[in-house]
């Protein structure tokens, strides 16, 4: 299975888009972001755990087991995210937009990191797989199967925002 395969294809966020002005994309409400802000932040998002995942991994020796808790962690936030009770600020460095955001451009960059992911966990062994790959600032230490779910859901989380 492709590391991308269960995340929302591009191809269905770019045709969503398709239906929308230049305004209706770039138009940010009051404290606000627009939709190309909220698609470039799961993008950057993206990007960045995969950054994050290539240094950690060099070293497997340093990889640790993920705990229960960690999982109750993980299961916990989403619900209390996807419920309102919770509400968290992005980190500054996935909220640093370019002044000239264009889809072109978003899609191309995004599809490039995708591309990029897949080819990392092609051979990626199963047994690191499972070992906290990927340390969120909340949870904590997940592996692969929740780095990916934790992606599939933060861009379903954005998606649901902009209604796309």
């Amino acid at each position: 299975m492709r590391f991308i395969e269960s995340f929302t294809p591009l191809h269905l966020i770019q045709h969503k888009l398709a239906g929308l002005s230049e305004t209706e994309l770039h138009l940010a409400p009051q404290g606000k972001w627009s939709v190309l802000q909220h698609l470039y932040h799961c993008w950057m998002v993206e990007r960045g755990v995969l950054a994050y995942i290539k240094l950690k991994t060099q070293d497997p020796s340093a990889l640790v087991p993920v705990s229960v808790v960690t999982r109750l962690k993980f299961a916990f936030f989403f619900v209390a995210l996807r419920v309102g009770v919770l509400k968290i600020k992005a980190p500054d460095v996935v909220q640093q937009f370019p002044l000239e955001m264009s889809t072109a451009d978003l899609m191309s960059k995004w599809e490039k990191t995708r591309s990029q992911a897949d080819a990392f966990f092609l051979d990626f062994p199963e047994h690191d797989a499972k070992k906290g790959i990927f340390k969120h600032v909340f949870i904590g230490r997940i592996n692969k199967k929740l780095t990916q779910q934790f992606l599939r859901l933060h861009l379903r989380h954005h998606l649901r925002i902009c209604r796309l």
